[in-house]
C-alpha cells in the first residue's frame, strides 16, 4: 500500500509471527532483491485499542510513529472485516491514534498534540525540533528552489545521525507558498529519502504555524501528493487527512526464517 507514496508492505500478522521482524524488514524492503518499500506493517492485537501497528523501517529499525502507515494500516483492517465501525484506535509507539475511516478510501488521524524542543543550528541551517511521538528537525529555506536543489542523500545522513539526537531524527525541509501551502521534502529515520511523511507533515506544518510562516489548515506537498493538516496552537490536537491506496497483493517468496 502506500499514501502520497510513501509505500509499505502490510503483512499478515499469522504469517509473520515466527518471523525475525528486521530481518524480515530488511530484505523485503530491498527494492532490487525484495519487493520493495518504506517500511513493514504489521496488525496485531492490543489491550488498549482495536489493534496495534508493528512498524519497521526499511534498514530494520522500529519507530515509535508512521502517519502515513497509521492511515494504509487502518483501511487494510477495515477492508477486511478485522474492526468494526468508521472509526477505530490504533496502539503505536506513540500512544493510541484515533482513525475515522471515509468512503473514498482516505482518513483521517488524530495525531494529538506536538511538543516543541529548542531551535538548533547544525550544518548551516536552522531547524525547529519537533516531536509527534517521533523526532522531527524542521528546517524552512529561503524560497522553494532551494528545496528542490537539495542534495538531501548528501545533506540528510548527517544530521539524522547528528550525536545531539541520540535516536537519531527524521529531516525536513520546507518552503511556505503561501499562508495554506507548504512543500516539503524528508530524509526520514531509517529509511532514507522517501516521498512523504504523515507525520512529518505534521511537524512541518506545525513549524510553519509556530513560526507565522502559515495558518491551519495547511496543505503540505511532498513529492508524492498532498496531506492535509490542521492545527489550533499550543495543547491542541494535530489533525491529519490523507489517502491510503492498494498498489499489488502477492506472495514473498525465497524467505526464511532466522531460526530456520
Amino acid at each position: 500500500m502506500q499514501g502520497c507514496g510513501n509505500d509499505f508492505l502490510i503483512f499478515d500478522p499469522g504469517e509473520v509471527e515466527r518471523a525475525n521482524l528486521p530481518d524480515l524488514a530488511l530484505r523485503a524492503c530491498d527494492r532490487h532483491f525484495g519487493v520493495g518499500a518504506d517500511g513493514i506493517l504489521i496488525p496485531a492485537p492490543s489491550r488498549d485499542a482495536d489493534l496495534e501497528m508493528v512498524y519497521l523501517n526499511s534498514d530494520g529499525s522500529p519507530s515509535e510513529m508512521c502517519g502515513n502507515g497509521l492511515r494504509c494500516l487502518a483501511r487494510y483492517v477495515k477492508d477486511r472485516d478485522m474492526v468494526e465501525g468508521e472509526a477505530l484506535t490504533i496502539a503505536t509507539g506513540a500512544g493510541v491514534k484515533k482513525v475515522l475511516l471515509f468512503d473514498d478510501g482516505s482518513s483521517r488521524v488524530n495525531m494529538e498534540p506536538p511538543h516543541f524542543d529548542t531551535e538548533v543550528m547544525i550544518n548551516g541551517f536552522r531547524f525547529l525540533l519537533v516531536s509527534m511521538g517521533n523526532p522531527h528537525a524542521v528546517a524552512f529555506l529561503e524560497d522553494e528552489t532551494a528545496v528542490e536543489m537539495l542534495d538531501l542523500p548528501t545533506v540528510g545522513p548527517p544530521i539524522e545521525e547528528n550525536p545531539i539526537f541520540p535516536e537519531k531524527t527524521n529531516v525536513e525541509f520546507g518552503f511556505a507558498r503561501n499562508e495554506h501551502d507548504v512543500r516539503m521534502r524528508i530524509w526520514e529515520r531509517g529509511a532514507g529519502e522517501t516521498r512523504a511523511s504523515g507525520s512529518g507533515a505534521c511537524a512541518v506544518a506545525v513549524a510553519a504555524i509556530e513560526q507565522g510562516l502559515a495558518c491551519s489548515p495547511i496543505n503540505v506537498h511532498p513529492d508524492g501528493g498532498i496531506v492535509e493538516i490542521e492545527w489550533r496552537g499550543e495543547g491542541e490536537p494535530v489533525y491529519m487527512k490523507g489517502p491510503a491506496e492498494y498498489v499489488c497483493e502477492g506472495e514473498l517468496l525465497g524467505y526464511q526464517e532466522a531460526d530456520g
